[in-house]
């Protein structure tokens, strides 16, 4: 009975004990697989050997070392790409300049040849100008060299005939009344000292000639023969006419018109000068009358002392 029991215990034993080794080995294997076969977090495993790990590292040192090379050849090529670009770019802004420089240059050759033109076109027309402003001056200095030998022929003509032998004022023997009668007609005296007074006028003033009443139209004879030295209006006396009379002596004609001499005319004694006009501004209140002034040697005389 004993010996059954024993067997049994024994029996039960080592099942107990075969069990308990399976677990074990169980337990062993997985805790072996777990640190051995499965990969840990990092890709790695726990108890790999040596050669593996030196491995699996030179495969990591030599993936990395591939993706450097891969980083360092995509940053060369983009380097690279970057170079050609910017060599590109400043190649297109060296043409770009050149091409604008060339541009400049032709605008501005353009600009001095149209300047060219221009200066060409100012020159030809102030040439033109000038030669046009020349015959011009040409054209005037001739026709007053022309109007200055006229004058001068003239002045010839006149001094000639003043300085006539026949051209000799007679004192003793005097003039004529070229109006008139005598004193009676006289408006106004000579003054040449004390003023007399114009009724136009409304003053006293001195007077250089005798103002002879006359009609409208009335014939004006020559007071002495001599040469007609020239003809003037003036606001004062109208038309007048100065007459050389010779030795130095001058017989003026004021308030004329219709004249029958002309400037270097030769006149005799009693010839007609010209006809009475109507009175200047001067004179509208004396009426129409004859303005005489005699003159010696340029200076005003009375002319009754030479009237007869």
């Amino acid at each position: 009975m004993y010996d059954k029991k024993e067997n049994n215990f024994k029996k039960k034993g080592l099942c107990v004990s075969l069990c308990a080794a399976l677990v074990c080995g169980l337990g062993i294997g997985g805790v072996y697989y777990k640190m051995n076969k499965a990969p840990q977090s990092d890709g790695t495993k726990l108890f790999s050997d040596s050669s593996t790990g030196t491995k699996s590292a030179d495969t990591n040192d030599k993936k990395e070392t591939s993706s450097d090379k891969k980083d360092n050849a995509a940053d060369k090529n983009t380097e690279n790409k970057t170079v050609a670009a910017g060599s590109g770019a400043v190649k297109n802004i060296k043409k770009k300049n050149i091409k604008s420089a060339r541009e400049k240059l032709n605008d501005a050759k353009a600009e001095i040849k149209s300047d060219k033109n221009n200066n060409d076109v100012y020159v030809k027309k102030t040439a033109a100008k000038t030669d046009d402003k020349k015959k011009s001056t040409d054209t005037k200095q001739h026709d007053g060299n022309i109007k200055k030998n006229r004058n001068t022929d003239k002045n010839k003509t006149v001094s000639t005939m003043s300085n006539d032998n026949s051209l000799k004022f007679d004192t003793e023997k005097g003039m004529i009344w070229p109006v008139g009668s005598g004193e009676k007609d006289i408006i106004l005296k000579f003054s040449n000292s004390n003023t007399v007074y114009f009724k136009t006028l409304a003053q006293y003033k001195v007077n250089p000639a005798v103002v002879i009443a006359a009609k409208a139209d009335e014939k004006v004879k020559a007071a002495a023969a001599g040469i007609v030295k020239s003809i003037k209006t003036s606001d004062e006396t109208g038309t007048t006419v100065i007459v050389d009379i010779g030795n130095g002596y001058e017989a003026i004609y004021g308030q004329l018109k219709n004249l029958n001499v002309k400037n270097g005319q030769k006149i005799a004694k009693g010839d007609i000068v010209g006809h009475i006009a109507k009175p200047t501004k001067y004179y509208t209140e004396e009426g129409t009358n004859l303005y005489f002034e005699v003159k010696e040697n340029g200076k005003s005389v009375d002319p009754l002392l030479l009237l007869k």
